[in-house]
């Protein structure tokens, strides 16, 4: 039985970070930033387990795998069935695929699919910053131009004293691109979180500056002690190259300390998924979730 559904603040994130240290997960939406950033749009809840930590998105009926030792499959059941007395929709996702297959059982109590538009694409860190080989030349020349064009940018890291010229950045971003409408309000709305959140979550970020005007941004954080994640990367798309430079700039800033970048999902936008996949992700992260038989 579920007994407490505490709402996920900021005062949990020393909690977040304990168990996830403890027990990593690859898959971006375990990520300390996004369960609180996105988490307060989907009004994410938590609870305790069995000694395990499960996340509890309200919006979308989603129970995450639990965080912690993995636990058998009619424990796995027994959890959701008592999620399904507060909510029947409720549904377990972001199941690792190395349970899955380690896991034959879960297939007698849980109805599984997976979801490409929800994959997370991931890099090598030294590989997105030597793009090397014809099929990643195109981007490599257009960082050149970049680079000869405007030999005086400046690379900043983010600080709460760039918090509204990013806000006014993003917003005439997303004016200007046709992306995902309703996406792409409820994005805007999780990167003014985690700008307001700043100080309170372990997320870093850079930005590209021109003769004191803003180009480009990204904002990222650990994923695991080898994995970084980016969050956020915006562009002006009227500075050719400005895309690639941010992109290489953010690698070449974590590459020292990461192996690995997860470049989180493509939500099925042809377009986003064209320029993740142009990149020659290394692998992906399955998102695999469970329906209770």
């Amino acid at each position: 039985m579920i007994k407490y559904l505490i709402p996920l603040t900021t005062d949990h994130v020393p909690m977040l970070i304990s168990y996830l240290k403890d027990y990593p997960r690859e898959s971006c939406d375990y990520s300390v930033c996004n369960l609180l950033t996105w988490g307060k749009i989907y009004n994410n809840q938590f609870c305790h387990y069995k000694g395990r930590l499960v996340i509890y998105n309200t919006k979308y009926s989603y129970v995450f795998f639990p965080i912690g030792e993995y636990m058998p499959a009619d424990e796995l059941a027994q959890l959701m069935r008592a999620f399904r007395e507060i909510d029947p929709k409720a549904t377990l996702i972001q199941i690792p695929q190395e349970y899955v297959e380690a896991t034959p059982l879960i297939h007698d109590h849980f109805e599984l699919s997976e979801n490409r538009d929800w994959d997370d694409y991931v890099y090598s860190c030294e590989k997105m910053v030597e793009l090397r080989g014809k099929k990643l030349a195109k981007k490599k020349n257009l960082i050149s131009q970049f680079r000869r064009l405007y030999p005086n940018y400046k690379v900043l890291q983010i600080t709460p004293y760039y918090r509204d010229n990013l806000y006014r950045f993003t917003e005439r971003w997303r004016f200007e691109r046709e992306v995902g409408g309703e996406y792409l309000k409820t994005e805007y709305q999780a990167i003014r979180n985690t700008l307001d959140m700043w100080d309170s979550l372990p997320v870093d970020g850079i930005i590209i500056c021109l003769e004191g005007q803003m180009v480009a941004y990204s904002i990222f954080s650990p994923q695991t002690k080898c994995m970084a994640t980016i969050h956020f990367e915006k562009y002006d798309p009227t500075k050719k190259g400005s895309g690639q430079i941010i992109n290489w700039e953010t690698a070449r800033y974590l590459h020292h300390e990461y192996k690995w970048l997860n470049r989180e999902q493509d939500i099925g936008l042809p377009g986003l998924r064209q320029a993740k996949t142009s990149y020659m992700p290394d692998r992906m992260i399955k998102f695999i979730t469970g329906k209770p038989k």
